[in-house]
């Protein structure tokens, strides 16, 4: 038992060094076995509010790069209600378009005045947002870019886990070295013999009675 309560108390106090060092989501699999994981989605600013001008008869763009697979999120707001267009493409397809022949865009809303949008890359690259103006008068537009992220937010005593292993691995491991230390024999003192002669009660191996003097071997 006591080789036991030592082997776990060392392997706590190891683990929690590695925790410690590594960091808490070293234990994200395992707190989400436990239910102690909870996903929230979190908005990180690519591009802020940006207020450009787009020429007449022409068009002026912003670029970013995103990850294929995540979720992004824009605006984009005409000055003075009046509109234009927004086309957004991966930079292949805008070097196509930039020279008038075909191309293909992620997303194209050739009539815009204020409008929301939402878009997942399907693969990593730098992106590229149009803004058209086919009018004869300039256009103001204000424009911001997102990114969408799922963060793993763990349960605050996962946060802890560190502390908390190398807590217990220290008690296992001192209740450990402590039940292995030998004890010391006491020696018994056999009680309840008499005198073969006189009956009185004699102690241990007494060969003699005190009582009667008589020997009892």
């Amino acid at each position: 038992m006591r080789r036991y309560v030592l082997t776990i108390g060392l392997l706590l106090v190891l683990a929690g060094v590695i925790v410690l060092d590594q960091g808490v989501q070293l234990l994200t699999p395992v707190a989400e076995a436990f239910g102690l994981v909870s996903r929230v989605q979190t908005e990180r600013s690519l591009i802020g509010p940006t207020l450009l001008t787009v020429p007449a008869s022409n068009y002026t763009f912003l670029s970013a790069d995103l990850k294929g697979g995540v979720e992004v999120k824009g605006s984009l707001q005409v000055v003075d209600a009046r509109e234009a267009a927004l086309y957004v493409m991966n930079e292949g397809n805008f070097t196509l378009w930039r020279t008038g022949r075909p191309s293909m865009v992620i997303l194209a809303k050739p009539v815009a005045i204020s409008y929301n949008f939402t878009i997942t890359p399907q693969t990593t690259g730098t992106y590229y947002f149009v803004f058209d103006n086919q009018d004869a008068t300039r256009r103001t537009v204000i424009f911001n870019l997102s990114v969408l992220e799922s963060a793993v937010r763990l349960n605050p005593l996962v946060g802890y886990a560190g502390y908390e292993l190398l807590t217990l691995g220290f008690v296992l491991t001192i209740i450990g070295i402590k039940t292995g230390k030998k004890r010391e024999p006491r020696l018994l003192v056999q009680k309840g013999l008499k005198c073969k002669f006189c009956g009185a009660e004699l102690e241990g191996d007494q060969m003699f009675c005190e009582k009667c003097g008589r020997a009892q071997k």
